[in-house]
């Protein structure tokens, strides 16, 4: 797995964490469909933090400037991750079964 742009540390660890559980809970999923799942549970809000300490990444609004006559997005407090900043960037390279 790759990333073409910088990512947030938080949302890539919710991510990840989610793609390797749902590849270990069912192990005849390809790579490609477990990442796929876990990049719509954070576009869903299906998947939560977990862990003693959870952080949220300091940038949930989204990394896209205002422009004008274009609406700002309004992240959903129950989908903190739906922005496409968050899931969008990982790609997988090789072997993707």
């Amino acid at each position: 797995m790759a990333s073409l742009w910088p990512v947030a540390d938080a949302s890539t660890q919710v991510l990840m964490r989610a793609f390797y559980r749902i590849r270990q809970q069912h192990p005849g999923l390809s790579k490609l469909e477990a990442l796929r799942e876990a990049q719509l549970a954070l576009l869903t809000g299906s998947m939560k933090e977990t862990g003693p300490n959870p952080q949220r990444s300091q940038v949930v609004s989204g990394p896209e400037p205002e422009e004008a006559g274009r609406p700002r997005f309004q992240p959903d407090p129950n989908a903190p991750y739906a922005h496409p900043y968050y899931w969008a960037p990982f790609i997988l390279i090789g072997n993707w079964r």
